[in-house]
């Protein structure tokens, strides 16, 4: 079989793997009835957020086509199809946290800094042992996406950074 074969092969499993987990961990929330809660305000702020990420994520669907009618080719469509996702995944959290609707009041930040610590590293031990490419004939291709990932977890970090230094002098005023 070809690369890509391997490679959509282990997408797949990757992805039946991580919604098993899902289901697991959404199985214990429920029976331990740790839900996380979100008070009106939040909600709202949720909504717009989501809102706000979609609109970016069309915005971008419609550049990355017109790109494509242009014959300006960037990078295949798998990846663009990757780095809008976490465009937009990036611009929903980082709304959430700044109109403080990112977390509950019994989930800190600590978890968050700790898992994009932990992502951001893994990644990069991707980029450092990884051989390929990440530019092949001129286009992004899909071995971009742990530098993608990288910048994403590093702005979403820096975004909370802010958050939290906008919080303590608001306290301390």
């Amino acid at each position: 079989m070809e690369e890509k074969y391997y490679w959509a092969l282990g997408f797949c499993c990757g992805f039946i793997a991580i919604f098993i987990v899902m289901l697991i961990i959404a199985n214990i929330k429920k029976k331990k009835n740790t839900y996380t809660e979100y008070d009106e305000r939040q909600v709202l702020a949720r909504g717009k957020a989501y809102k706000s990420a979609f609109l970016v994520l069309i915005g971008y669907v419609v550049v990355c086509g017109l790109l494509g009618v242009l014959e300006i080719n960037w990078a295949e469509l798998s990846a663009q199809m990757f780095i809008g996702l976490f465009i937009s995944s990036a611009v929903f959290v980082g709304i959430s946290i700044f109109n403080d609707a990112y977390f509950t009041s019994n989930k800190g930040r600590k978890s968050l800094l700790f898992a994009l610590a932990l992502v951001a590293v893994i990644e990069y031990l991707a980029v450092i042992f990884n051989d390929n490419a990440f530019i092949t004939n001129g286009m992004a291709n899909l071995c971009i996406i742990p530098i993608v990932v990288i910048v994403w977890a590093i702005s979403i970090f820096v975004m909370l950074v802010i958050k939290t230094i906008i919080d303590k002098k608001a306290v301390e005023e």
